[in-house]
């Protein structure tokens, strides 16, 4: 089989190409950490 393109991959393959799974392990968690926390509120208060 063929090597697929850098246009023809998807995430996750080209995640596993480019960085060592250490890496992948320490982005997945920290993208999970970041859905958990909630986001602080950028309105000013109009007081």
């Amino acid at each position: 089989m063929a090597k697929k393109k850098a246009d023809e991959l998807t995430t996750e393959e080209a995640m596993r190409r480019l960085f060592p799974k250490k890496v992948r392990e320490a982005l997945k968690s920290e993208a999970e950490r970041a859905k958990k926390v909630p986001k602080p509120s950028t309105k000013k208060d109009s007081t």
